[in-house]
């Protein structure tokens, strides 16, 4: 057990928070250099409802939901069949 645990996690994961603050940088940047991009990304609202937003918070939460093993479909995405994609989440 003398492994730590940042060594067992993955690139993604153990720059996660990178990545949001890049994210929210990007965001920001993108906002204050075309000042249209708000009123742009604001014409697919629905009610209240960003679709943009939902669509992407949807796409975040699925996979640890779902149990989605990524070491397994990177194996599996060798492979090129489509059908081996299946096999990635665990039941």
């Amino acid at each position: 057990m003398s492994e730590h645990v940042a060594d067992k996690l993955s690139f993604l994961d153990r720059f996660l928070t990178l990545w949001i603050f890049a994210a929210m940088i990007l965001g920001v940047g993108l906002g204050y250099l075309i000042p249209g991009v708000e009123a742009f990304i604001n014409k697919f609202q629905v009610g209240t409802t960003n679709i943009p937003i939902a669509a992407g918070l949807i796409l975040m939460m699925y996979p640890p939901f779902a149990k989605v093993k990524y070491e397994d479909c990177r194996k599996y995405s060798i492979t090129g069949k489509s059908s081996d994609y299946r096999l990635c989440k665990t039941g």
